[in-house]
């Protein structure tokens, strides 16, 4: 009875893998139709960055088949959530001889972000340019708290804290803009084509970080111009 039983069994399971192989091998056409039409849902309706990752077929499953190329989509909606990035859709269906038809599919989805992540050591108070950081796009579901994904919150900030290169930029770690104050002693570098001359100067004027100001150089005792790229540094170009 037993043999007899696990014989069965064996039978009903290669049964059911026969009718899903044959299934699945005639659902291309339509379930590209319908996987088109929920990615383009997502994008308008919940953002267009959001990119599908799984679609299950949860009702009608029966109207895929050989003959479901012949079917076009008449209407499609969002019916609610069955969890955390997941969306159930009602999906009409048509094909020339027939009555509409109903499916229901639930949509796993993730939405993606460009994200900015150090290049190089950056120093607590550098002004952030196009070389300090590159670009990684990932899924905010994977982010830490307070990651940057808007470029402009990136560009021409200043560092709060020194970081190594690797290191996702958050929020907290940026600043808008640091105004340092007429008198300060800072270092000046003054850049040429084929020379680089450290000095030190005084400004002579209060001046916010990744502005151009004028500095009293004391290896000169005269005024030159540059800019306040940190802090403690004016750099000159000549």
């Amino acid at each position: 009875m037993k043999r007899y039983k696990s014989i069965l069994n064996i039978f009903m399971l290669a049964f059911s893998l026969s009718i899903c192989t044959s299934v699945s091998a005639g659902t291309d056409v339509l379930f590209d139709k319908v996987q088109n039409a929920v990615k383009a849902n997502l994008a308008s309706s919940v953002s267009k960055k959001a990119e599908l990752e799984e679609l299950r077929i949860i009702k009608g499953a029966e109207y895929f088949g050989n003959s479901s190329h012949d079917m076009n989509i008449q209407n499609i909606y969002m019916d609610g959530y069955s969890g955390k990035n997941k969306v159930i859709y009602a999906i009409y269906l048509q094909d020339s001889s027939s009555q509409p038809v109903n499916v229901v599919v639930e949509a796993s989805y993730d939405v993606f972000a460009d994200v900015y992540v150090t290049a190089r050591h950056l120093m607590k108070g550098d002004v952030l340019t196009q070389d300090d950081y590159y670009t990684v796009r990932q899924k905010l579901s994977k982010l830490p708290i307070g990651a940057i994904t808007n470029k402009n919150e990136v560009e021409g900030k200043i560092l709060k804290v020194s970081l190594t290169d690797g290191v996702i930029l958050r929020s907290n770690v940026v600043l808008d803009s640091i105004v340092v104050k007429r008198g300060k002693k800072v270092n000046v570098l003054v850049e040429g084509d084929n020379i680089v001359i450290s000095a030190k100067g005084t400004l002579r004027s209060d001046t916010e970080v990744g502005d151009t100001t004028n500095v009293l150089c004391e290896m000169t005792k005269k005024e030159i111009s540059g800019v306040l790229v940190s802090p403690t540094l004016v750099k000159v170009k000549i």
